[in-house]
């Protein structure tokens, strides 16, 4: 791959030396040309788009659960543990690999190790239920099992061991998730980043869309053969695209004021957690995350209401994928730069307050598959490409470079620590109203508190970056 080390670094963007000298592009040590560029996004476009498959895979954990006979309580109640379970996780791993330094880089060994974790346990949890059938079969692990009042409910233990196998793998799907990004910032020059993240939400389309619509449906009636299959597949692309994507140099990490197991958690939390600053945005991811968890309830709307199968489900979410695609691939360079040009933080509240515009509407008129498919195409087909394009681009502003991991997992533990609790309430919530269709006005509520935070955390960024007055002497 064309990547470059210099040690005599130009500015970004800016030509070498000399007018006939190519155009280089840089992030710390690295230097790209155009040629350069375009082979770094091809390697992590399929990093991307591997990534992407084996969320949409873990996606079908949640239906198949529901199909088993789980109650929305129990199934929030499951990702609540694997986030109590999972809390340090990302604090741990994103510090660790800040401050990590390898001839490999401070992020692929990490993300060389988790990602065959995350893949095994993936392909493990379909087959779940059949080591729970093989323990009851054998005389001591029954006699054991038996001693609990849930085991001896038919159908209940299925689900107990199914659960288990999604909490291991989420647990698993954390380490690659506090890390994956962090490599797209530490490797893509920062003056076309907002292009790049339109470039990768148009290969996450894409593989949504092979998702949806050619392998969705199988899941159905073949759900081992989907989870191994796809697993397996994206496990080597991923495994071959960390491969050639090399890290740059780095400085040394900044020194510990004081030895012991204490003082790195105890500077961790006063870096995060001590600013007005940093806590807007915390709140600001929060709650729109709250907003997102309505999500699942809109396709179990879909499915347990508008009695779609999942076949209908696919071409739903799959048409909102084409046209994500499509936007993406015809305008999407546009709109990464444009969102280069109107700094990422000024856009992102106003697509957020539009989305919530939208998630209102639905509630009124999602009533069959063709209502669905316009609704959905519109949020997750356009204007979450445009959020993930104008998020990824103001996380580098919002957050200092050189400890950008160990503020986003800040951030995540934030979140998750409070989703302890909101996650089971949520569930709870929507097991006693019996009103799926609700999740659509859900989503509304908390993506308008969302924006309003949003223009706070804008107007918070813009005071701490004014350029200081000049003073005239006399």
């Amino acid at each position: 791959m064309n990547l470059k080390l210099m040690n005599d670094k130009p500015k970004d963007g800016m030509p070498a030396h000399g007018e006939n000298a190519p155009k280089l592009f840089t992030v710390g040590t690295l230097s790209y040309t155009k040629q350069g560029l375009y082979i770094l996004f091809f390697w992590l476009m399929w990093n991307d788009f591997t990534i992407m498959m084996m969320e949409a895979v873990a996606g079908v954990n949640n239906l198949t659960l529901v199909k088993m006979g789980a109650s929305y309580t129990f199934i929030a109640l499951l990702g609540s543990i694997a986030a109590f379970m999972g809390l340090w996780i990302n604090p741990t791993f994103s510090t660790w690999s800040d401050r990590t330094r390898t001839r490999f880089g401070r992020r692929r060994p990490f993300l060389m190790i988790a990602a065959p974790m995350f893949a095994i346990t993936l392909i493990a949890v379909p087959y779940a239920p059949d080591l729970y059938h093989a323990l009851m079969n054998y005389g001591p692990t029954a006699t054991l099992l038996k001693r609990f009042p849930a085991f001896n409910i038919p159908g209940r233990g299925e689900i107990f061991f199914f659960g288990g196998g999604c909490i291991a793998n989420a647990l698993c799907n954390a380490v690659v998730l506090s890390l994956f990004s962090y490599y797209y910032w530490d490797v893509v020059p920062g003056s076309v980043l907002g292009r790049f993240q339109a470039m990768a939400r148009v290969v996450t389309s894409m593989s949504l869309l092979v998702w949806n619509f050619y392998i969705f449906g199988l899941a159905e009636h073949h759900l081992k053969e989907v989870y191994l299959g796809v697993s397996m597949f994206c496990l080597a692309i991923y495994l071959l695209s960390v491969w050639n994507v090399k890290e740059g140099e780095y400085p040394p990490p900044e020194p510990r004021a004081r030895k012991g197991f204490i003082e790195p958690i105890r500077a961790y939390f006063t870096d995060c957690f001590s600013k007005p600053y940093y806590l807007w945005i915390f709140v600001g991811s929060m709650v729109s995350q709250v907003g997102n968890l309505g999500n699942n309830y809109m396709t179990y709307y879909l499915i347990t209401d508008l009695k779609l199968s999942y076949k209908d489900v696919g071409w739903v979410t799959g048409m909102g994928q084409s046209f994500s695609m499509t936007f993406g691939i015809l305008l999407g360079f546009a709109v990464g730069s444009l969102v280069d040009r109107l700094q990422p933080l000024r856009v992102l509240p106003i697509i957020i307050l539009v989305r919530a515009a939208l998630l209102a509407v639905g509630f009124f008129v999602v009533r069959d598959k063709m209502t669905a498919m316009i609704i959905y195409t519109l949020n997750e087909g356009l204007l979450v490409f445009l959020l993930s394009v104008a998020i990824g681009a103001a996380t580098v502003q919002m957050f200092p470079l050189e400890k950008l991991g160990q503020f986003c997992s800040a951030q995540s533990f934030f979140c998750q620590t409070l989703f302890l609790v909101i996650n089971p309430l949520v569930g709870h919530f929507f097991d006693w109203i019996h009103f799926n269709r609700f999740s659509y006005a859900w989503g509304s509520i908390f993506q308008t508190l969302a924006g309003l935070i949003y223009i706070k955390v804008y107007l918070n960024w813009k005071r701490q970056h004014q350029p200081v007055p000049k003073v005239m002497l006399a």
